[in-house]
């Protein structure tokens, strides 16, 4: 057996360094590298950090809710203002005319 060993080391070196190398390829494929992981983590990370400071479906809600409120709010007090605006005109055509 020895005299085998000595005869074949170089194909018996050969065989191993082959099947090494074929299961370190099939592990680099299988596995993720530390590199990669490491950018994932931080991308997640990043993007945990941003939708904590986004607003709830909720908040949203009432958002929304208020700003239809002021869009009606801003309604009225536009005609308000128009028959205002009226009113002042026709004061100043009146004082413009000298009429009272």
């Amino acid at each position: 057996m020895l005299d085998l060993i000595k005869e074949f080391w170089v194909q018996i070196y050969a065989a191993i360094s082959l099947a090494l190398l074929i299961a370190n390829w099939f592990l680099a494929k299988t596995y993720a590298k530390t590199a990669t992981v490491g950018q994932l983590e931080s991308r997640v990370t990043r993007i945990e950090n941003t939708l904590e400071h986004m607003p709830t479906k909720e908040e949203l809600n009432r958002l929304d809710k208020t700003i239809s409120g002021l869009t009606e709010s801003m309604s009225a007090t536009k005609d308000g203002i128009v028959r205002l605006e009226r009113k002042t005109d026709i004061l100043l055509e009146n004082e413009l005319r000298g009429d009272r």
